[in-house]
């Protein structure tokens, strides 16, 4: 099934549903052609410069935390017209040639009123103009059939009047001093828009939209042909003023050139058959993004886990060795590749090159820790037979590592079992395209640890050894969906070796909070008494992690002390043991009791430290080693104001595990970052490693390649900018359109209908999306309903090729947001999955940013992002969401034409998107600003403190705190040097351990007052929900007291209710 083709049938319709579509005799009956054409179109100049004002709410909406007092005083201001509809259409380009000849084809469009008077309303007195229904208007080309071209030279005329008058042409050409000229090539309509009567009154809409119409010119095409001279890269920032990590991106993406910018309009550009470069504004602007392959190994069989899972075998290790060496080879490829390029390219190559060989001989010594260490080379084999089995269950053909998962198991391998690796305290990121398979590289090495350790330190094996972190309670939710096979897999090959793998199960935990899942025994108690298994949501799981059969209330065993998860199904390998307990919980108080092998949590749950001693239990508990390994997912999300806490929360854990003697080897994974050197560093205090290494060019870096599209279709960006509607109008045209699409293309063949049925809807704000459910219930039916009934009449006619009658739709619209409970979002997702038949299907999915990571749904190949999201990473994870199958998918983007960010990305979009990853921001977080520190400060010492010395961790021993105690000082000092290794400015630094000292120094105060006064002293005074005030206490509520002054200090429960608060230092100018 071509369906590429059928995807490009889509975008044309709906292209020529918004431009202009052919007309029965040129007449176009029923409506003005201002309220269908919405693209293609070049407005008439606005009378006295006036316009049409419409509210100034682009970019207010996005100050959704501004006072509202604020807010309607700014929308109030309309003494000065924002925004004007477009009468002019102009790019620009860089042209270099002893001689230079530009032709300029043009060609577009007008319409004549035929009929819009009513005459027998006119003679009665009353209103003159006819209904839009009942209006007929003439379509008039304003060319010659095959449109009309014109000649522009550096000497020759700079203008030309065409279109018998109603518009013009120019060019401006602005001489360069390294030679050639930027040219700005501009049509611009000629024709008056009238607004007013003679006596200066407004005219009635009814008139003034014809008047509009009637002065507009449509279907306008204006494209450049360079007859003579080159077409060059538009000049860019100066290199010198590039970071080294923009010097690499530029070197990578120096291929991607940039050939024109637009101004209101989109550009293109290619090579005609004649072999001359034509550059063309293109008001709906197409980019086709190709896939990434991860296919890239020449040996399958290296890769599969069936053979790697025995690597005993002397042919394992040597294909293992010949796996290396071939990105060995690519390496000395690139090497050679790095000699040929511009001399100012050269240093930067040569950084790239250093860094694929630390990659390789990191990857080297894996392989010979695997061929000379026999507990490696077992808990190898029994890692890759554990990934073997988990994928078998999930009814996986053939379950083999992508390349560069095995690459990077391979490079981590080494640092993740040495305390003295070189390589220790580097933070091994996997940046790797969404949908790419990180999840599984670092759950491979995770399941390859917890073998090792089992087999190295039997008597401290047990406990916590490794914790997974992310932002999003959901995601956290769906990822303990993923792991818990895999442990599964590997508490079943323990059971078959328990003399080697010791008698503690293997286990995974969720830990996240009660939104998500239940904190106690007696609240997974309540739930399950209730009985109704649709109340079941909290418990995560619906189903054996195993065998997959249905879980029903048998399979949640609670009590008031404890709560476990059983299988009952015989032919499952856990169900068939009597009284089985499956190795999983979400249950706090189960994980304090038991702590898990695997900790899943959000980044946020780590609040809870400070006020609790029972969190301790994951790191060192009956004498075993704490937490060996750390995966952070989604880096770039621990951003912006929840980065900077989590970052001090950190200096905490770091200190809590440096006091154990332990330090852990940590990972991380993203699809979309930049900066992430400086991040990593303020974020965990160390050096950062990206893997795969990046190429010379960014189509090739061995584990990811780009596919050609002629090969396999990519996802195709669609550019969509209405500057003749109000901003919510524009998304109903285009979403009206594309959701009538499948019935008028597709409603005889059913795969293809069902291909681009489901339109997913991405928002940048919970406000936006509440705002477009209204038009999604009531003016986009009525849109759709509008276009079903020309359609068929059209049809009916004889005016298409087609006579079929398109039937109505009747929308199921579907929301995906944090706001909702992670049961209601689940739910979502499952029906997600549901083809366009079957019961329940969505028609339309709202979603905000949510949608952006852990969303697999296949199915999924239509998008609309409404406005361009605030980063180009936010932008990427969103519109990825969609073609992740065979089906290609199609991203329209519905640019607001009074918001600056989407214009920007209107007039740009085929270099945006012949390179998006090169224009990531840095993410922003400042962990140690007066701001963060006076929320958190207190809470990072008290936690370290509390968590690191003995005789400290329970409630009540804050009162034992001594500052000149050995331990104590030791602790004090592990958090300030931690501070120092992410900090590289001094002054900021010795604020920092002053405000340390001053936490010290209170705390001990306190100490010695409680004493004096006989007043005991905890960390909290609230003891199991009730106020015990014969207790002073340390902490208190966030939203409670002053910061920086005497306790209790306001200290945050979560992560998540970070307030917005800003400090402004004032001086005396005198002083």
């Amino acid at each position: 099934m071509d369906y590429q083709e059928n995807r490009q049938k889509v975008i044309e319709w709906t292209k020529e549903q918004l431009t202009g579509y052919p007309l029965k005799d040129d007449l176009l009956n029923g409506d003005n052609p201002i309220n269908l054409f919405k693209i293609g179109c070049l407005s008439g100049v606005v009378e006295k410069e006036q316009s049409e004002i419409e509210e100034v709410d682009s970019e207010i909406e996005e100050l959704s935390s501004v006072n509202s007092k604020i807010i309607s005083e700014a929308k109030s201001v309309k003494k000065h017209p924002r925004y004007m509809p477009t009468s002019s259409a102009s790019f620009s380009f860089y042209v270099t040639g002893k001689e230079i000849e530009l032709r300029i084809y043009h060609k577009a469009v007008g319409y004549e009123a035929k009929k819009i008077r009513d005459e027998i309303a006119k003679d009665r007195g009353k209103g003159q103009f006819l209904p839009e229904k009942m209006q007929e208007w003439k379509k008039i080309l304003l060319s010659g059939p095959d449109g009309d071209e014109v000649i522009f030279t550096p000497d020759g005329d700079t203008r030309y009047i065409v279109f018998d008058g109603k518009a013009k042409i120019d060019a401006i050409w602005r001489p360069q001093e390294k030679g050639g000229y930027i040219v700005t090539i501009s049509i611009s309509n000629k024709q008056l828009f009238i607004q007013h009567a003679r006596n200066g009154e407004e005219l009635p809409h009814p008139l003034l939209i014809i008047e509009q119409a009637k002065s507009t010119l449509f279907e306008v095409e204006c494209k450049c042909i360079f007859e003579k001279g080159e077409v060059e890269n538009y000049p860019s920032m100066d290199r010198d003023l590039l970071s080294d990590e923009e010097k690499e991106i530029e070197l990578r993406y120096k291929d991607n050139l940039v050939l024109a910018i637009g101004h209101g309009v989109g550009t293109n550009w290619k090579k005609n058959v004649q072999g001359n470069m034509e550059i063309w504004a293109d008001f709906m602007p197409c980019v086709e993004v190709p896939t990434i392959t991860t296919k890239t190994a020449t040996d399958v069989k290296t890769l599969s886990f069936e053979y790697l899972k025995d690597a005993r075998n002397p042919e394992v290790i040597k294909s293992l060795k010949e796996f290396v060496e071939d990105y060995k080879k690519w390496g000395v490829d690139q090497n050679n590749n790095a000699s040929n390029e511009l001399e100012e390219d050269i240093n930067t190559a040569n950084e790239l090159i250093k860094k694929q060989q630390i990659a390789i001989k990191r990857m080297e010594q894996g392989v010979d820790l695997i061929a000379n260490n026999s507990k490696v080379r077992k808990s190898f084999s029994i890692a890759n037979e554990a990934m073997l089995l988990q994928m078998q269950q999930s009814n996986i053909n053939s379950p083999s590592w992508r390349p560069f998962q095995l690459g990077f198991i391979l490079m981590t391998l080494e640092s993740t079992i040495h305390e003295d690796s070189s390589f220790r305290d580097t933070l091994d990121l996997i940046w790797f395209p969404t949908g790419g398979g990180k999840t599984e590289a670092y759950l491979g090495l995770m399941a390859f640890l917890f073998i090792y350790r089992r087999l190295s330190y039997q008597n401290t094996s047990g406990g916590t050894v490794a914790i997974m972190r992310y932002t999003l309670r959901l995601l956290s939710s769906q990822q303990f969906l993923r792991a818990t096979k895999v442990i599964c897999a590997l508490e079943l090959i323990r059971k078959e070796n328990i003399e080697e793998l010791g008698s503690e199960r293997f286990s995974v935990g969720l830990w996240v909070g009660r939104g998500v899942s239940p904190n106690t025994f007696h609240q997974a108690f309540e739930i399950k008494k209730e009985g109704d298994i649709d109340r079941f949501g909290p418990f995560v799981l619906h189903e054996c992690p195993w065998c997959s059969s249905t879980f029903k209330a048998v399979n949640y065993v609670s009590t008031e002390n404890s709560f476990h998860f059983t299988c009952t199904k015989k032919h499952c390998d856990f169900g068939g043991e009597e009284g089985n307990i499956l190795p999983c919980n979400v249950v706090d108080e189960a994980h304090y009791k038991q702590p898990p092998s695997l900790l899943i949590a959000t980044v946020d749950k780590f609040a809870r430290l400070t006020w609790s001693d029972k969190p301790n239990c994951f790191f060192k508990k009956n004498g075993n080693r704490p937490p060996e390994l750390i995966i952070q997912d989604e880096l770039h999300l621990i951003s912006g104001a929840l980065g900077s806490i989590v970052g001090l929360y950190e200096v905490a854990i770091d200190s809590i595990l440096a006091s154990f003697k332990v330090y852990p080897k940590y990972v991380a994974s993203t699809a979309t970052i930049k900066n992430a050197k400086d991040q990593v560093k303020l974020l965990f205090g160390r050096e950062m490693s990206i893997f795969p290494p990046s190429g010379l060019r960014a189509n090739d870096s061995y584990f990811a390649k780009t596919i050609s599209i002629k090969d396999k279709p990519g996802r195709m960006y669609v550019g969509f900018l209405d500057s003749n509607s109000k901003r919510r109008d524009s998304l109903t045209h285009i979403a009206s359109t594309t959701l009538l699409a499948p019935n008028v293309l597709f409603s005889d063949e059913k795969d293809f209908l069902d291909s681009w049925w489901t339109q997913v809807v991405y928002h940048s704000s919970l406000r936006e999306l509440g705002s477009n459910r209204t038009l999604y219930q009531e003016n986009i039916p009525q849109a759709m309903e509008k276009l079903r009934k020309r359609i068929n009449v059209i049809n009916k006619n004889g005016e298409s090729s087609s006579s079929k009658k398109i039937l109505s739709r009747e929308l199921n619209i579907k929301t995906l947001n944090g706001n909702q409970s992670p049961k209601h979002n689940q739910t979502v997702f499952t029906d997600l999955n549901l083809s366009n038949v079957e019961f329940n299907s969505v028609d339309v999915a709202l979603c905000t940013e949510l949608i952006s990571v852990g969303v697999d749904v296949d199915r999924l190949s239509l998008m609309i992002i409404n406005g361009q999201p605030s980063t180009t990473a936010e932008y990427i994870q969103a519109s990825s969401r969609v073609g992740r199958s065979d089906i290609p998918g199609v991203v329209f983007v519905n640019y607001y034409k009074t918001q600056s960010r989407s214009l920007s990305h209107y007039e740009n979009f085929r270099s945006y998107h012949d390179s998006f990853y090169r224009y990531v921001e840095p993410s922003s977080i400042t962990p140690f600003t007066y701001q963060a520190r006076s929320r958190a400060i207190h809470a990072v010492v008290i936690c370290a403190i509390r968590h690191s010395v003995v005789g400290l961790l329970a409630n009540e021993e804050a009162l034992n705190f001594n500052p000149e105690n050995d331990n104590i000082k030791r602790v004090i000092l592990k958090i300030k040097n931690r501070c120092g290794q992410a900090i590289n400015n001094e002054n900021v630094l010795n604020e920092v351990k002053k405000n340390i000292d001053d936490v010290v120094n209170t705390w001990s105060q306190i100490v010695s007052e409680g004493a004096t006064n006989r007043r005991r002293l905890a960390y909290d005074n609230n003891v199991n929900g009730q106020l015990d005030k014969s207790l002073d206490s340390l902490l208190c509520d966030f939203n409670d007291g002053n910061y920086f002054s005497a306790p209790p200090w306001p200290t945050l429960q979560s992560m998540r209710n970070i307030e917005n608060m800003g400090a402004i230092e004032t001086k005396n100018l005198n002083d």
